[in-house]
Formats: structure tokens, sequence, C-alpha cells
């Protein structure tokens, strides 16, 4: 989903700068039309060019997170057990934040506790040098088991409405859970590495 999600941006951003090009060469064209109110046609063509850089920039930063609280919202969540990473390409966002996009080989259980094989693309914090084996949640789609996405724990733990799904899954397969969450890109980690890089960061501080 996240390379769809990224071939969609960039499409976005070369209509983005193609507008600017065609609002540059009108401007030149026509510049003896509008000579009277060169001030005004200029403050507009500013105005025009940071509305639509700003709507691609809030698409491209955003997009990903809309869609998880969508599907989130309309139940379509899933429990899903990471069993291998594969690295696929480098990337960055409108605000020049590097990026790292992983392939997970993964089983979903759905609803119905029905396991489904599939892969998901994930774009990750530049920092995410593997990817750990262990569970999830994602959202999940019957269908279209390409779209998925990773859920960060924290969304699943605020809405008491999935927990008697949480349990049914812990009673089943007695997940051990990875620490999901989103800084600068998704960040996956088991919760002994979380607890390590805490610990790390805390004796920096106290340095």
């Amino acid at each position: 989903m996240q390379l769809k999600l990224y071939k969609k941006s960039t499409i976005f951003l070369s209509l983005v700068v193609l507008a600017d090009i065609i609002g540059v060469v009108l401007m030149l064209k026509f510049r003896t039309a509008f000579a009277d109110k060169k001030l005004l046609v200029t403050l507009l063509f500013v105005l025009f060019i940071f509305i639509l850089s700003s709507v691609y920039s809030y698409y491209d930063i955003n997009a990903d997170k809309i869609i998880i609280r969508k599907r989130v919202s309309n139940g379509d969540v899933a429990l899903a057990k990471i069993k291998s990473g594969t690295f696929v390409r480098f990337g960055r966002d409108a605000k020049l934040i590097n990026h790292v996009y992983w392939q997970m080989e993964v089983e979903i259980y759905d609803n119905d506790m029905k396991k489904i094989d599939a892969i998901i693309i994930e774009k990750f914090n530049a920092h995410q040098t593997s990817i750990p084996s262990g569970y999830c949640f994602v959202t999940y789609q019957q269908g279209k088991e390409d779209e998925c996405l990773v859920i960060p724990n924290v969304i699943i733990s605020s809405i008491p409405e999935y927990q008697p799904l949480v349990t049914e899954y812990e009673k089943k397969y007695k997940p051990t859970y990875l620490n999901a969450y989103i800084n600068k890109g998704l960040i996956l980690q088991t919760y002994q590495q979380s607890i390590k890089e805490q610990k790390k960061y805390q004796n920096t501080i106290n340095d």
C-alpha cells in the first residue's frame, strides 16, 4: 500500500510542478495585459503555488494516517504475524525526511481467525535496519491483502471496542507483540529493543 501511495504522491508532485511551470509561462506571455496589476497578479500566483504545494505536502505526509484512521473506525482490523522483511528502496517525503521501504512476509488472521498469507510494503523510519519477527495489528480488507497498513499499538489500546477481539486473538495465538509506533516513519521493535533504547536515552540525558 505504501508504494501505491508513494507513486500517487509522485504523480501529484509532478502535476504541481507542471502547474507551476504553466503558471509562469502564462504570466510571462500575458505580462503586458496586466502590466498595471502586476503586483496583484504576482501575489495571486504566489498564493496559488503556496496552496497547491500545501495540499501536496498534506497528502504526502498524512495519506497513510488518514487511511489507517478510516479503516480502524470501520472495523477493518486484523492480527498479523511478521515472519521476515526484505529491503525495497529508500524514499523522501514532502518535508525532505528520509524513509526506507521494507517488504514484509506476513500471516494475517482475520476476525474469523482464518489465516491469510500476504506481502506488506511499509514506509519505515530511516533507522529501521531490519525487521523483527513478531505480531502487530494491521488494517485488513478481504481481497485487498496488498493494501494492509501496520496500526500503531497506541491506536488499538485506546479503543475499548477492540478489546474483546484482542482477547480472542491472545487466547488462540498467544502473540508476542512488537512495539509499533510512528516517528518520522513506522518503527517496529521488540519490547526488549525498546527498553534498551529508552535506557540508552536516559543514560545520555544523565551524562
